[in-house]
This record gives structure tokens, C-alpha cells and sequence, in this order.
């Protein structure tokens, strides 16, 4: 198996650095530090990620941050509540009906559950779950369930949370100040120590079946942020083509 690619943390604005680090946190918890044989780093960075957290919260409050829980929660309802009419629904006594239910099912499973996913996460598997939904294929046994305004109303909330969640970021993206990128020195040389020792295995051939989990899911969530870096790349070269443009037109017009 490959190495753990490097991440540009640098790069991460500091509410995108703190959400990278909650969630590689969640994945040394979820395949445990002492089998990852990372114990001692892990202790140190589970730490200092709370010391960023505070530092966080205390520098980047947002009064937005309770109409996001309360947007997170009611989406996952609205998702809950498809999930069990189109489950419930697979015992009808219609044929016609049941037939929908299982197949408008298999789809809802082939994107899995949402359940402990990430805020951004959650967002991306609602979103691609909603447009497979809508496909003309699946639209008509929508139909027939019932279910299109529920599909309907998860789409909405789905996209206020999102809209929610981008105002907070962007209200933090103009508020960071030097402070918070004190406190992510420290996370980032532990989280850099953590990965080394966790390719040092894998180069070694030594690597538990944990540890290659480890390493798989972790470059999985780097290559998600990585492609955050690269969509906000691709639009500030865009802004800047078209302040060019404008600049342009402006002189020819003098």
C-alpha cells in the first residue's frame, strides 16, 4: 500500500484546519491509538487539538453556530423519516408499491447511513443521494411511495444548512487572526510525527491491517480537503482573470 500523501496544512483556513484535525482525531479513536501503536503522539495531539478548539471558539464565535445544529438535525430527520416510510413500505401489500420501495431502498443503502459523517460529508452524501433520486428512473417510484415532497424538503434543508455553513466560514475566514495559527503549530508537528510513524510501518512491510485502514481512510479525507484547496484555488484565479478583464476594459474605455 501507498504512504500517506502529505497535506498542505498551511493551506487550511483555520476552521477547515480544526474540522481536518477533529476528523483524523475521529479516525485514530475509531481503529484506537495503541493498536496504531501511535499512544503517546496521540495523547499529546488529542490535547492540543482541544487547546485549538478553545482558541477557536473563543476567537471565531459565531452566533451562526446554533441555526447550524439546528439545520444539521432537521435534515437528518427529514432523511430518517424517507428511511423508514420507503422500509416500511417494502411490506406492502401492494406489489406495485413494494417493488418501489426496494428499489428506491437499494439506492438510499448504496449511499449508506449519515449518521457520524462530518458537516461536509453529510452535505455530499445528501446532495448525491437527492440527484440519483430525482433521476427519471427513480422519480416515478418516488411517485408511487409518496415521497417526492419529502425528497423535496431534504433538498431544502440540505442546501440551507449548506448556505448556513458557508456564511459561518466565511464570517471566520474574515475574522482568523494570528492567535489560532499559534495554537496549530503544535497539532500540526504531532499530527506530521503521527503519520511519519505510521509510514515508517508501511514502508517497512510491518503495518497491521489497522494501520492500512488507518492509512487508507485518512488519505481518503486528504484527498477530500485537498480538492476544498483546489475548488477555492480555481475560484480565485477566476476572480482575478475577471478583475484583468474589467481592469482592461476600464483603461481601453479611458
Amino acid at each position: 500500500m501507498d504512504k500517506i500523501e502529505t497535506m498542505g496544512l498551511f493551506r487550511l483556513r483555520n476552521s477547515e484546519h480544526c474540522q481536518f484535525m477533529s476528523d483524523v482525531e475521529v479516525l485514530i479513536k475509531k481503529h484506537d491509538p495503541v493498536v496504531l501503536g501511535i499512544d503517546s503522539e496521540y495523547t499529546d495531539f488529542s490535547n492540543q487539538l482541544k487547546f485549538e478548539g478553545v482558541a477557536m471558539q473563543t476567537e471565531l464565535g459565531s452566533n451562526k453556530s446554533k441555526a447550524i445544529g439546528q439545520a444539521d438535525r432537521q435534515r437528518v430527520r427529514i432523511w430518517k423519516a424517507i428511511y423508514g416510510r420507503v422500509k416500511s413500505t417494502r411490506l406492502s401489500p401492494f406489489e406495485n408499491e413494494a417493488e418501489s420501495a426496494e428499489i428506491i431502498m437499494r439506492v438510499i443503502k448504496n449511499f449508506g447511513k449519515i449518521h457520524g459523517l462530518s458537516f461536509n460529508e453529510c452535505s455530499s452524501v445528501i446532495s448525491n443521494l437527492i440527484a440519483t433520486l430525482t433521476e427519471p428512473a427513480n422519480a416515478i417510484h418516488l411517485q408511487k411511495l409518496g415521497i417526492e415532497a419529502w425528497v423535496d424538503e431534504l433538498r431544502e434543508e440540505n442546501e440551507r444548512f449548506q448556505n448556513l455553513f458557508n456564511d459561518r466560514n466565511a464570517e471566520y475566514a474574515s475574522r482568523e487572526q494570528g492567535n489560532v495559527r499559534l495554537v496549530r503549530r503544535p497539532v500540526d508537528q504531532l499530527y506530521t510525527c503521527i503519520v511519519d510513524r505510521i509510514n515508517a510501518t508501511i514502508v517497512l512491510g510491518v503495518a497491521k491491517p489497522a494501520v492500512l485502514n488507518f492509512a487508507s481512510e485518512l488519505t481518503e479525507t486528504i484527498a477530500y480537503f485537498r480538492t476544498t484547496l483546489h475548488i477555492r484555488k480555481g475560484r480565485s484565479r477566476e476572480r482575478a482573470k475577471m478583475k484583468e478583464m474589467s481592469d482592461s476594459i476600464a483603461e481601453t474605455d479611458k
